[in-house]
């Protein structure tokens, strides 16, 4: 239930058999709204008004409704009832719901649709759920080079109650391969007897249906695109991603970069987010790189442990952490920037060498600031070592600093350099998450700190 404002007086409108004030409301509102105040209705009752609809409405309203209320309307509804709401959803919408429902409901409903849209949808069944050919629309306008303008508007009004958009229209020839396009705008603005052979834009943007739906995303972004028209291999216009689509991808891959630098794997069991996903299913998706990062933190531990007995005067032993926690802020920060760079495209994988001369400039930077806070906390913890010196309290905290600027200048470098080799290597470089990153930081600075310290104390 989302919105409950109107519920009781569309009951009371339903009840009543005042239909067509009911279909009037209805008309008025955004269909996000309309499905949002329909949601505190029943199933049943929910069936009942979408009817009285007309079907591009009826098709909108659906569309907003969370999944869970379509599965209960379509459930609940009869055979033929049910091929008309599925059949009035736009393709790629349709393959979505249909692909997150259990496969015994998913079985039962797929052999319902009409010949074309089930073969639309098994030939989703092809493409992984990353690929372009799995999340296009095939609800797309298309004309011939040898149409008039006037033939062309024509059969636009007979192409477009059944479109998703017709703001841009493709071009194709006898064997359906893409060989151009005209806006809306180009042909409302041209005379009747022009050619769409003289009037379309050649070589389109287009993508390979193959090919990742982040690009795309990126694609559409960065040509500013309404809609992207994707081609298979001998260049046939399979259908196009649409802008919202492209706002969808970019949601989908943030969230999933997000929870990868977070250290969490694998996707949500239910729709919804975290408050609707199951404890256990939380459990399983985050516990285990934690799990894992506990156990090789034991080697951070080893050598702490070994080197416990030499590291004197004692504040040695208690600034440690603040070198090794210092270390691992810095490589999370440097590996998200990186990351963000890599996904946006502001930084590509063969930049690694000028990345790498910015990352150490920089760290150079913040190692001269956190080494002169370390030293100084180091000269204050030495006055109260029992039996120390303010000389000793000067070489040990001037051995501090230098470990800090050292172990904070590799976590720099470290932080950039994995996620530009993991997108190299032709890996996601999220998956190189922060826990992961701090974790490896850790044993790092837990080695420089030691050794440095401990070599420059045994000189002197």
């Amino acid at each position: 239930m989302r919105n409950p404002l109107l519920a009781p007086e569309i009951r009371e409108l339903l009840q009543e058999g005042r239909r067509d004030d009911l279909r009037h409301l209805l008309e008025e509102l955004h269909p996000n709204d309309a499905a949002a105040y329909l949601a505190a209705l029943t199933p049943e009752e929910i069936g009942q008004v979408l009817g009285l609809l007309p079907s591009r409405l009826e098709r909108d309203v659906f569309c907003y409704f969370d999944p869970e209320v379509q599965e209960d309307i379509l459930l609940g509804a009869g055979r033929a009832r049910v091929k008309a709401l599925l059949m009035a959803m736009p393709s790629d919408e349709r393959y979505e719901f249909l692909d997150r429902l259990d496969d015994r409901i998913k079985n039962s409903l797929v052999p319902l649709l009409e010949q074309a849209a089930r073969a639309d949808f098994l030939r989703r069944e092809q493409y992984e759920d990353d690929q372009v050919g799995s999340i296009l629309s095939t609800e797309y306008c298309a004309l011939k080079p040898e149409m008039s303008v006037l033939e062309a508007l024509a059969e636009l009004r007979r192409q477009e109650p059944s479109r998703e958009t017709i703001y841009y229209v493709y071009v194709v020839d006898d064997e359906r391969r893409l060989i151009g396009f005209v806006s809306l705008r180009d042909l409302l603005t041209s005379r009747d007897r022009e050619r769409i052979g003289d009037l379309m834009k050649h070589e389109p943007i287009q993508i390979l249906v193959s090919e990742d739906q982040e690009e795309a995303a990126r694609l559409i972004r960065e040509y500013d695109l309404l809609a992207l028209p994707v081609v298979d291999e001998t260049g046939r216009l399979c259908g196009i991603v649409t802008y919202d689509d492209a706002a969808d991808i970019a949601e989908e891959e943030g969230t999933e970069d997000i929870e990868l630098m977070a250290g969490v794997t694998g996707e949500a069991e239910e729709p919804g987010g975290y408050l609707a996903e199951p404890v256990w299913s939380q459990l399983r998706r985050r516990v285990p790189l934690l799990a894992f990062l506990a156990l090789f933190n034991l080697s951070t531990a080893t050598v702490i442990h070994a080197y416990e007995a030499d590291l004197r005067p004692e504040f040695l032993l208690a600034l440690l952490p603040v070198v090794m926690a210092t270390g691992g802020m810095v490589g999370g920060q440097a590996s998200s920037l990186m990351i963000r760079g890599l996904t946006i495209g502001d930084v590509e994988p063969g930049a690694l060498r000028a990345v790498l001369w910015k990352e150490v400039r920089v760290c150079a930077g913040m190692a001269a600031i956190l080494s002169t806070i370390i030293f100084g906390e180091g000269l204050i913890l030495g006055q109260f070592e029992n039996g120390g010196s303010f000389e000793r309290a000067f070489v040990a905290s001037a051995a501090m600093a230098l470990a800090m600027a050292a172990h904070v200048t590799s976590a720099g470098v470290f932080g950039v350099t994995v996620p530009i080799v993991a997108k190299a290597l032709g890996r996601d470089p999220a998956t190189v998450s922060t826990p992961a990153v701090t974790a490896i930081a850790d044993l790092t600075g837990a080695v420089i700190f030691c050794g440095v310290v401990l070599g420059v104390l045994s000189a002197v």
